[in-house]
């Protein structure tokens, strides 16, 4: 029974964090929060990061080091240690964020029961460069443990009218998969392609990062699907992650999708945006999980750019690895 501990403890995250539906407003927040990234649930501090008061380190967090503007970044954390709070800033950047986990379970591990922490880490649109995480803890008893280092990577994104965001947080082969109005089904066998618009020019949408594909571990564990303005179409979408390939079963993996319209959180449909879930210990390949549905109506704004002839279309060619995958996908059946 425990190794759904792990899930059980995701769920009560997911109905803490998806509470939220926007974006704060960017007016109160300071410069780590505007520029780097927001923790739900998180006080700010304008203090000198923590020093440590111990020579101890938080052990076991894991993190990717590769981070997308506008999406999660979660950190883990599985450890023997019992942790009262977190502390979590960015080095060289005034402040730091003060996080209590709610969310912390326990799970067996090879030396005994080792507790699990997450963080939700929101990536600040604005997000651009690199940077070195800092997380620290307070021990139960009171002693604060020296900051841990993480680098963050920025992957640089097609931005989009219409931007659907994958996070997932370990090397697992997990998709997305967008389902438009007019029948468009945009995955990593239909990367998108090329119209041409009414003014002759040549814009292009769909998936333009697709992170472990066949469980070839490029370590990036985000995925992005993006729509200009010309292709946002009036109607009903549908966004589906699915995991074509658990590459190691002996872990969990969380993921979520995040969903903006015009550069704002857009209002579901059906289900939550941000939206959560977690593959558990030894979940299979093939889950097809609706993350969300939502409906844009463009009726109010002209977009006689969107008009384009069908046969303008360009697909985008598909990789040797996008071809395998879909061979294996169509053995599956």
């Amino acid at each position: 029974m425990k190794k759904y501990v792990y899930l059980l403890a995701m769920a009560l995250f997911a109905n803490q964090f998806l509470s939220c539906s926007s974006d704060d407003d960017s007016s109160s927040l300071s410069e780590l929060e505007k520029n780097y990234f927001t923790i739900e649930k998180s006080i700010y501090n304008d203090g000198t990061f923590p020093s440590g008061t111990v020579d101890e380190i938080v052990n076991g967090v894991e993190m990717s080091s590769q981070v997308m503007n506008g999406a999660m970044n979660f950190i883990t954390i599985f450890t023997e240690q019992k942790i009262d709070k977190f502390f979590v800033g960015v080095k060289g950047v005034p402040g730091y964020l003060e996080y209590v986990p709610t969310n912390a379970s326990t799970r067996d591990g090879e030396s005994g029961a080792l507790n699990l922490y997450t963080i939700p880490v929101m990536m600040s649109q604005s997000y651009t460069g690199n940077a070195t995480l800092l997380l620290s803890g307070q021990l139960q008893g009171g002693d604060i443990s020296k900051p841990v280092e993480k680098q963050m990577f920025y992957i640089e994104t097609i931005p989009g009218e219409v931007e659907v965001k994958l996070s997932f947080s370990n090397s697992k082969d997990v998709d997305l998969h967008l389902y438009t109005p007019g029948g468009e089904h945009i995955y990593y066998g239909h990367r998108g392609g090329t119209v041409t618009n009414e003014k002759g020019e040549e814009v292009t949408y769909g998936l333009d990062v697709d992170s472990n594909a066949g469980c070839s571990i490029d370590g990036i564990n985000k995925e992005n699907i993006y729509l200009p303005a010309e292709k946002v179409e009036s109607g009903t979408y549908k966004v589906v992650v699915n995991m074509f390939d658990n590459c190691d079963r002996k872990t969990p993996t969380s993921w979520s999708v995040v969903v903006r319209y015009q550069g704002e959180f857009i209002r579901p449909s059906s289900g939550s945006n941000p939206a959560y879930g977690v593959y558990p210990v030894g979940a299979g390949d093939d889950d097809m999980t609706q993350a969300m549905t939502f409906t844009i109506n463009n009726s109010a704004r002209t977009r006689g750019a969107a008009r384009f002839l069908p046969e303008s279309f360009k697909p985008i060619p598909l990789t040797d690895m996008d071809k395998m995958k879909l061979e294996e996908a169509e053995s599956r059946k």
